[in-house]
């Protein structure tokens, strides 16, 4: 019945992912993934895609679900492995914290473990052996690590890891929610890279299901908020918009009704604060007004007052560098990664003691960078 199924999804679903798919204009092929961990009937089925000869081929573990698991994740394109073991248990994150003394913000890596690997470093928050090196300082994640890019299963489980050891030493990984992170729990392949629905195919496991309630990515992505508040500083995927402060929802309510319908079609979350949450224009996961400066300066203080808060720092919106916009209110962090990475560098956010700066992925320190997009008038938007 189970292949049924999957062979049911290949005929019927797939022929039209692929005609209406934007993230990769490569043939429909297989590659190197995993671990992919399900849990079913009291076992840890653990599933993967190897390269066996000139071909893929699918390799399949059974593990009690009691067993402590040792996982390992190899990156072909960089030559990279390292190993994890799955945590005991998933608690759902807290979404306030105060000040620490460090911390590195990065976003929008969509599945590029080159770059991931190659800022992480440079800011010295991972030695080679990808092991966590930044003591009580903290890594904030801004979303979208998924999609477009061909190793979206081993940034995820880099960021398992670390979160793990971040924890044994003082310090902390934050993973908030971005709108490809939303699509993918919503089954809409849209912009998954060919490569992982043809793992889907190899592994007689529908691309949809991967990180469904019963996987332990799924599991972990569902304790992830949307919106968290460090020390001052405001932290989302795309913006708090004016319209969703007017819902009088704070941090915490946002973060639960986001996460109690986390993996539903987007045209069956109710009306009302879902709605707001998820809007494809004012939600928090899409919202780009604030980062192209669409909105007024009395709405930014309002946002930030409704908050208590001083900044908002934000991804999603492409932008050519750190960009401080609202006479440094809002703090832009979504670079050009793929490219730069071909330059030769990567470069984001550092927050030392309640100061922001530049850092590159030789480590060094900037003053940040400051363009603003001009607000257009009302006449002219979009």
């Amino acid at each position: 019945m189970k292949q049924l199924c999957v062979n049911l999804w290949a005929m019927l679903y797939l022929p039209f992912v692929l005609l209406a798919s934007n993230a990769d204009p490569e043939p429909m092929k297989g590659g190197p993934d995993g671990p992919h961990v399900f849990y079913r009937n009291g076992q840890i089925v653990v599933k993967s895609v190897e390269r066996r000869d000139t071909g893929m081929v699918a390799r399949e573990v059974f593990y009690l679900e009691s067993s402590k698991v040792l996982l390992s994740c190899y990156v072909p394109e960089t030559e990279d492995r390292f190993s994890f073991e799955l945590q005991d248990s998933l608690k759902v994150e807290p979404d306030l914290y105060s000040l620490p003394e460090k911390m590195i913000v990065l976003s929008d890596i969509e599945g590029n473990f080159q770059a991931f690997k190659t800022m992480l470093m440079g800011a010295k928050v991972i030695n080679r052996d990808f092991d966590w090196i930044f003591g009580k300082g903290h890594l904030i994640l801004l979303g979208d690590y998924f999609d477009r890019g061909s190793n979206v299963t081993e940034c995820l489980w880099l960021v398992y890891k670390l979160e793990q050891e971040a924890k044994a030493a003082g310090g902390k990984v934050h993973f908030i929610l971005g709108n490809h992170e939303i699509l993918n729990l919503q089954g809409n392949t849209e912009y998954v890279r060919r490569k992982y629905l043809a793992n889907a195919l190899l592994m007689g496991e529908a691309y949809p299901m991967w990180f469904n309630e019963d996987t332990e990515l799924g599991r972990w992505l569902r304790t992830k908020n949307a919106l968290e508040k460090i020390g001052d500083f405001l932290f989302c995927h795309g913006g708090v918009s004016p319209e969703l402060v007017r819902t009088k929802m704070n941090i915490a309510t946002i973060n639960r009704i986001a996460r109690n319908h986390l993996g539903e079609a987007q045209a069956d979350i109710p009306a009302g604060n879902p709605r707001a949450i998820f809007d494809q224009q004012t939600g928090i996961f899409w919202c780009r007004t604030i980062a192209k400066s669409k909105i007024s300066v009395e709405d930014i203080d309002m946002i930030l007052a409704y908050f208590s808060a001083q900044r908002m720092v934000i991804g999603h919106t492409l932008v050519p560098d750190l960009t401080f916009n609202y006479g440094g209110k809002v703090i832009c962090i979504d670079l050009y990664h793929e490219e730069n990475l071909r330059r030769g560098f990567m470069k984001t956010l550092l927050i030392e003691d309640g100061i922001c700066y530049g850092i590159d992925s030789r480590g060094d320190k900037t003053s940040v960078f400051t363009i603003a997009f001009p607000r257009k008038s009302d006449s002219n938007k979009e």
